[in-house]
């Protein structure tokens, strides 16, 4: 295997190995971490797949005496917590600490063969005792009996509660927990939805006192890291890709990121079974797929796909006419072929497809369709009222006078293959954008 992802997402990985990289993410380890050794109430607040339970799941591997809670499918906290404590673990704790003498267990007692543990038993209940209820784990086994027990368990060790997947039915007890006064550290990991649905000001304070917001978090060196320590062979060819659909948003979490990885390597490595060198033959199928063949040939296909889609869109956005090719007009002694020309409203709207494989800066032609001011068609002139470039380019430079509508490589793939819901949302952004009247500054379109 080229990468090495895990086959669950990272919601629901309880490896013990777990995997956190990039300086975004180590920089919430640390203020989590932070937050356990000053003994606070910390949030973690973010989407499924943005590596709520990974950071948490880190704080595990490192902090001693951590009780890890997972309550995505359970209804009541107390009902996650009991589960997860070892009855028989907690009394090899507390059995050394026990003073014979204290409670009541005697020499002759000894002598009669009576065992300490036997003893114990008899004297549950009869002395005010943390370690004594520890031992007898003398707790009703509901929310307020969990109470005490966190309380009592704080005699024999260091304890910090990590909470995983809060819900809405479990806010109002994990603010009486809060509340408890218990003392110890608690670190929440709350989806956005369900913070986003917190009214209670009071609980909302409190998640935020040390709010750690994982929404939006990621940058390039991140998302560099996570594919390096994923796919470590192909890391430098599936980088770029895995940052444009990031940058597109067509990919918006890290488990969505691993999840392309695993599909697209996995994909490729059964083409490449046959292939004496495996690895390459994966990387050369990355590049066929993920980037533009011929990008002179696929701007004019582009074109006339927004051509035939804006003619099915004349009556919802009262365009009166589309040029059902490439119109070549005369711009200060040289020509140029317009990709792109409507009339609505009685003038005109005038527009080029600038796909490249290249950092390009200049266009000629760009240049040139920012100096264009008038289009005869059927012997009247009609003024120039928009002039727009779509492109693939952040570098291509372009004058103040034309809107620059980005697309991504990936985006423009797609809609080559076919993809009608992206072409359509983005060509109903450009014309809803040049129905409202803006100023000659220019504007920039981008998802």
């Amino acid at each position: 295997m080229i990468c090495n992802i895990p086959k669950v997402t990272v919601t629901t990985w309880n490896s013990n190995n777990v995997i956190l990289v990039g300086p975004t993410y180590k920089q919430y380890l640390d203020k989590a971490l932070n937050s356990i050794r000053n003994n606070d109430i910390a949030s973690i607040i973010g989407q499924p797949g943005m590596g709520k339970t990974t950071i948490l799941k880190k704080v595990q591997e490192i902090v001693k005496d951590a009780l890890y809670m997972d309550l995505a499918s359970k209804n009541e906290i107390e009902d996650e917590f009991w589960s997860k404590i070892d009855k028989n673990e907690i009394r090899q704790k507390v059995l050394p600490r026990l003073d014979k003498k204290k409670y009541g267990y005697s020499f002759w007692k000894r002598l009669l063969g009576v065992k300490f543990e036997d003893w114990l038993m008899r004297v549950c209940g009869k002395y005010n005792d943390p370690l004594l209820r520890l031992y007898c784990f003398d707790y009703q086994k509901d929310f307020d009996g969990m109470i005490k027990a966190i309380s009592d368990l704080k005699e024999i060790e260091h304890l910090s509660l990590l909470i995983d997947e809060v819900r809405e039915n479990h806010v109002p007890k994990i603010h009486r927990l809060i509340n408890s006064g218990l003392g110890v550290p608690i670190l929440i990991a709350v989806p956005t939805e369900v913070y986003s649905k917190i009214t209670d000001l009071a609980i909302r304070r409190r998640l935020d006192e040390s709010r750690i917001s994982l929404d939006n978090a990621l940058t390039s060196e991140d998302i560099k890291e996570i594919v390096d320590a994923y796919c470590h062979e192909i890391s430098d060819d599936l980088f770029p890709i895995v940052l444009s659909l990031w940058n597109g948003r067509e990919l918006n979490t890290v488990s969505s990121i691993l999840q392309f990885m695993k599909s697209e390597v996995e994909k490729f490595e059964k083409e490449c079974s046959n292939s004496q060198d495996v690895v390459n033959c994966v990387k050369e199928k990355l590049k066929e797929s993920h980037s533009l063949k011929n990008p002179e040939e696929e701007s004019k296909q582009l074109e006339k796909m927004i051509r035939d889609l804006l003619s099915s869109l004349t009556k919802e956005f009262q365009v009166t006419y589309v040029h059902p090719r490439g119109k070549r007009v005369e711009v200060k002694g040289k020509y140029i072929t317009l990709g792109i020309f409507f009339i609505k409203d009685g003038n005109a709207y005038v527009g080029l497809v600038k796909l490249l494989n290249d950092d390009r800066t200049d266009d000629d032609e760009v240049k040139l369709l920012s100096m264009l001011e008038k289009v005869e068609h059927e012997k009247k002139e009609y003024p120039v009222e928009k002039r727009f470039i779509i492109t693939n380019s952040q570098k291509l430079n372009v004058d103040s006078t034309v809107t620059k509508v980005e697309l991504t490589t990936m985006e423009a793939i797609r809609i080559l293959q076919g993809d009608s819901e992206i072409l359509e949302e983005k060509l109903k952004e450009i014309l809803n954008s040049f129905s409202t009247k803006t100023s000659s500054a220019s504007a920039v379109v981008s998802t």
